[in-house]
């Protein structure tokens, strides 16, 4: 049996524990893969000053052969190496209890750890919290987690916190210019970034570990313990992860300012808000390009990120002492780019930065020639459902189906296809009503109609632009509904081609596609009660020479009123206003169900309730953990109105 099966079989002696066992299970499943010289007990943790943490399920402390704890019963803080509180069943105010014992353990004042060879690392505590099960979906506890961490030092936050066969919050980090994490974050020692800050973002991730979290959360305390004391004989971490799902799933970004403090990065630089400028281009006096330069604010100040061949410590300094701070001329170096540590630095200073180049080198600063295009296509934003929801929300839910950018292409023409449609069809249908509520008005208030004897005398006719702008309606919705969610149900694997066709075709594919999918034939099934009257009503148009009937006019009691045509047994308006709101919703709600088909088996889609929306963003759908997060979105034919879902 390889070592990773055998973890994996003590992660489910453990999972299977009671309660008040949990502590002599836990401590001797971790015991059986700590080598010397590290031993685990239940234990309180203490420091000289007298300072003591409450006790703890598990606390793996250091000590060298023959040495067991003091006869205090408590371990010294120096010696702690990780402290575990363990539970049954998880609940919030249960997390907030541990995540406050384990702060309390990080505080105490640490003396060196045990000298058995080969200097320390580190001498920080690593705490994880874990529990059995939970009654709370990850999502919930995450949510806890952010909220007790921005009120906390970041020294003082839990490493992790693991449940039972679900999944774990664990953090990893990220450095810009990387497409993805460079790894686990274990927290520095005290004292660690007082020559400078790496510019690094910290970011809370949920885990799909399920059966395996045990597995991950060994992988992170053996990681800890070989740096807590790097003579020490712990397993090969690569053997323990052997098998365990790897995906995670983000959550929320933090930074460390220039006091070593951790923060959230605010929210205008996250990816979707934050529009970076173009890099600087260094180049010699042929023209050839050396590097670029760009400058990005970081909390309470910034970061040089450098592309190219020149060294950037050679660069910076030319900000001057002042400005480095005390970083200095460190740089922090990734395959592809260079990074200056975060500097108390502006955007005035990097542009005197390059200003300082330029005159006191033989090398030339300019400005990328690359030309950027922003062009407003709407008077909405992200605040408007219609974009939040079918252009943002589909898009990011797209990126867990693609993650490479470049096998998004196909999908992207697809969505493209429709939404443009969709964005033309909406139009109509505001000029259609407009249109029709402008000429009630004025025919009712007697501006453009009036009463002579038995005749009615109207000034003003709609009924050649009613008919163009009702056909042209008909024409781009039909595009969007048939060729345009064609393309995107063939992007994603399912054929609806059957939901266009006669009945006795109609009949057959449901049939067959209720075989998988039956939630999606009753979904379709309830599409078709809407879709054919629309496709019905374009072939009409297209094939029969159907006309909108022309505006109809009658003496009332009131005066004159304007009776308005009808479209399939509706008025004009009701039928468009009702197409267009049946497209909108059928668009997003089998794309997002094709979607979860093809999500890693880890992961599924959760429904966001319409009240707990962003008001800057309210995307209705987002991802969850498939076991352990909130509950899945079911795909279910409802008749709410898009505005209401």
């Amino acid at each position: 049996m390889g070592l990773a099966q055998e973890v994996y079989h003590a992660g489910q002696e453990l999972a299977s524990a009671a309660e008040r066992s949990l502590p002599d299970v836990l401590n001797r499943v971790l015991g059986c893969f700590l080598g010397w010289p590290y031993r685990v007990t239940s234990s309180c943790v203490t420091d000289q000053d007298g300072n003591r943490a409450e006790r703890f399920a598990a606390v793996v402390y250091a000590a060298p052969e023959g040495v067991a704890i003091p006869e205090s019963g408590a371990v010294p803080a120096g010696a702690a190496a990780v402290v575990i509180d363990a539970c049954e069943e998880l609940d919030l105010e249960w997390l907030r209890a541990a995540y406050g014992r384990i702060a309390q353990a990080k505080r105490l004042r640490k003396s060196a750890a045990p000298h058995l060879g080969g200097p320390p690392s580190t001498n920080v505590t690593l705490g994880i919290i874990f529990a059995l099960r939970s009654g709370l979906p990850l999502d919930d506890l995450a949510e806890e987690l952010n909220r007790l961490n921005v009120e906390t030092p970041g020294g003082e936050w839990p490493n992790m916190l693991a449940v039972g066969s679900t999944g774990a919050i664990t953090y990893s980090v990220q450095f810009p210019g990387e497409a993805s994490f460079s790894g686990d974050w274990l927290f520095p020692a005290e004292g660690e970034l007082a020559d400078g800050v790496p510019p690094m973002c910290i970011v809370a991730v949920m885990r799909p570990t399920g059966a395996h979290t045990f597995n991950r959360m060994l992988a992170s305390i053996i990681a800890h313990l070989a740096i807590f004391s790097p003579a020490a004989k712990v397993p090969n971490l690569t053997h323990i992860l052997e098998g365990v799902p790897h995906q995670v799933l983000t959550l929320t970004g933090y930074q460390y300012n220039l006091a070593g403090n951790l923060l959230p990065v605010p929210r205008q630089f996250y990816n979707d808000r934050y529009l970076p400028p173009l890099p600087m281009r260094v180049e010699d006096h042929q023209g050839r390009l050396l590097s670029t330069l760009r400058f990005l604010p970081w909390q309470d100040g910034g970061v040089i990120l450098l592309e190219g061949k020149l060294p950037l410590d050679g660069l910076l300094v030319f900000l001057g002492k002042e400005a480095l701070g005390r970083a200095g001329l460190r740089v922090f170096r990734l395959p592809d780019v260079q990074l200056s540590y975060v500097l108390p630095i502006t955007r005035a200073n990097f542009n005197d930065l390059l200003t300082r180049i330029q005159s006191q080198t033989n090398m030339v600063v300019r400005r990328d020639e690359m030309q950027l295009t922003l062009q407003k296509i709407a008077d909405e934003g992200s605040r408007s459902p219609f974009v939040a929801r079918l252009f943002m929300g589909i898009l990011r839910l797209r990126d867990a189906v693609y993650p490479d950018p470049a096998g998004r292409a196909d999908f992207d023409r697809a969505h493209e296809l429709v939404t443009s449609s969709l964005w033309n069809a909406r139009t109509s249908v505001q000029e259609i009503t407009q249109l029709w509520e402008g000429h009630v008005r004025k025919v009712t208030s007697g501006e453009v109609a009036r009463l002579r004897g038995r005749t009615v005398e109207v000034d003003e006719s709609i009924d050649r632009e009613l008919r163009g702008r009702t056909e042209g309606f008909l024409n781009v919705a039909v595009r969007a509904l048939k060729q345009g969610m064609q393309s995107i149900a063939k992007e994603l694997d399912v054929d609806i081609g059957f939901l266009f066709q006669k009945d006795a075709l109609f009949k057959r594919g449901i049939a067959a596609l209720k075989a998988n999918d039956p939630a999606l034939a009753e979904y379709l099934r309830g599409t078709r009660t809407w879709s054919e009257r629309l496709v019905n009503c374009r072939n009409a148009v297209e094939h029969d020479g159907w006309a909108l009937p022309r505006v109809d006019y009658s003496h009332t009691d009131s005066g004159i009123g304007a009776n308005e045509p009808s479209i399939s047994g509706r008025p004009v308006t009701a039928f468009v206003t009702l197409m267009l709101d049946r497209l909108l919703c059928f668009f997003e709600e089998f794309t997002v169900h094709c979607i979860q088909r093809r999500l890693s088996s880890g992961f599924t889609i959760m429904e966001i309730p319409l009240a707990e929306r962003l008001a800057e963003a309210p995307e209705r759908f987002t991802l969850t953990l498939a076991s352990g997060g909130r509950p899945a979105w079911e795909i279910r034919f409802r008749g709410t109105p898009f505005e209401e879902t």
